[in-house]
């Protein structure tokens, strides 16, 4: 990852992934999106983040969950309780979904 404003942001959602005793790790393969999202199916990662240009703009993160493949728009302030709250079945993905913006490619 050579551009320096999303290398900033990464290691933004990392920290408060990592504050939030969420296992994360950076995928900077230089594979495409898809590619990424079809390694993280295989192994069974049920939610990926993706930080890109849209972050540096407005400060979101879009999250995609493995069975359904929907993807939403979630503030990175709000990332790291959401993820923790996923992970403990605290709220489940279709709350989530109806709660933040679908994000469609």
């Amino acid at each position: 990852m050579c551009n320096p404003e999303l290398l900033q942001s990464v290691q933004k959602i990392q920290a408060i992934l990592k504050r939030n005793l969420i296992s994360c790790k950076v995928d900077d393969s230089g594979q495409s999106i898809g590619r990424r999202y079809a390694r993280t199916d295989e192994i069974g990662i049920p939610f990926a983040l993706t930080v890109d240009f849209d972050t540096v703009k407005d400060g979101t993160v879009c999250i995609r969950e493995v069975d359904s493949c929907k993807q939403v728009r979630v503030p990175e302030k709000e990332v790291g309780e959401l993820m923790k709250n996923l992970a403990h079945g605290i709220v489940q993905w279709e709350h989530v979904a109806k709660t933040y913006p679908a994000f469609s490619v």
